[in-house]
């Protein structure tokens, strides 16, 4: 009687949490909703923030509500926070489910027969975790709220906490298991990481403005609208060869005057202002 009495319970629960995510994902397409360019109200985004840790309490070993938490986190750290304190708190809650999805992959792939995520190779997480649904996900926002982190608490100070390799292996993982996700995402981050990131000798020699425009390159291909991609790439091509100037000029311009995408319209306008603020910085 008692196992029956706790299968049904177990069997409620998953129930409930999987309702959670269709609450969520509602509160999530409505992210927009009172919008002014790019800064989003925190009304829709925190409630889907919530809806998705009642369903990763509710679905502990789920990877789909974890990896929707940590794409909700980064929204809400990027478009909805103002001040550096807040972007702070965000992404610190952002690192901490990040930590826990990861333990959940952890442990999934070690019943698989792998070894730790850490410990093997890229090809070798990505190939095992390929089958988990979500997991893919997981690292890609999970290296996308560490390059936020990195941002607002200074690249150099992430360096040495070895936020950039995490980043970079994190988002190669993703990339391995599906690179046309979000729009060709995992390749944005390696762009973006290899732009940004200081080079220092013994720490983060690998990183290239060359390979920037490489990658972001790669990444434009999958998503030719994008125009975060449009305005990292821009970016880097300047970085990288200063000739290319008229070049990178005239893709900033048309990211300014091109419509934006009703369902990416927070994320567009703030590329918007990006693009803007660069060609300012360049006399354009």
């Amino acid at each position: 009687m008692r196992a029956i009495a706790v299968s049904a319970f177990v069997l409620l629960s998953a129930a409930v949490g999987a309702g959670q995510l269709p609450d969520g994902d509602q509160h999530w397409a409505a992210r927009a909703e009172g919008h002014q360019g790019g800064r989003a109200s925190a009304t829709h985004i925190d409630a889907a923030i919530a809806a998705y840790q009642r369903a990763v309490t509710l679905n502990p070993n789920d990877l789909e509500p974890r990896s929707k938490l940590l794409r909700a986190i980064r929204f809400k750290g990027a478009y909805v926070a103002t001040t550096k304190d807040e972007k702070k708190k965000i992404y610190d809650m952002g690192k901490s489910a990040g930590e826990e999805a990861l333990a959940i992959i952890d442990r999934q792939l070690a019943a698989k027969g792998l070894r730790s995520v850490t410990k093997a190779t890229e090809k070798e997480v990505a190939d095992a975790a390929r089958t988990l649904p979500g997991a893919g996900e997981v690292f890609h926002w999970d290296a996308v709220n560490w390059g936020e982190w990195a941002l607002v608490y200074g690249k150099l100070a992430a360096v040495r906490q070895g936020a950039a390799d995490r980043i970079r292996r994190e988002a190669t993982i993703a990339m391995l298991i599906n690179p046309a996700m979000e729009g060709g995402g995992p390749a944005r981050v390696l762009g973006r990481l290899h732009d940004q990131t200081p080079h220092v000798p013994f720490l983060t020699g690998w990183a290239s403005s060359r390979e920037a425009v490489k990658l972001l390159n790669e990444s434009l291909k999958i998503d030719p609208t994008n125009k975060i991609t449009r305005v990292f790439l821009a970016e880097a091509m300047v970085d990288n060869n200063s000739d290319t100037g008229p070049q990178a000029i005239q893709m900033l311009r048309e990211v300014i005057s091109t419509p934006n995408d009703p369902q990416y319209e927070v994320e567009q306008a703030a590329a918007q202002a990006d693009a803007r603020a660069l060609l300012r910085k360049w006399g354009a």
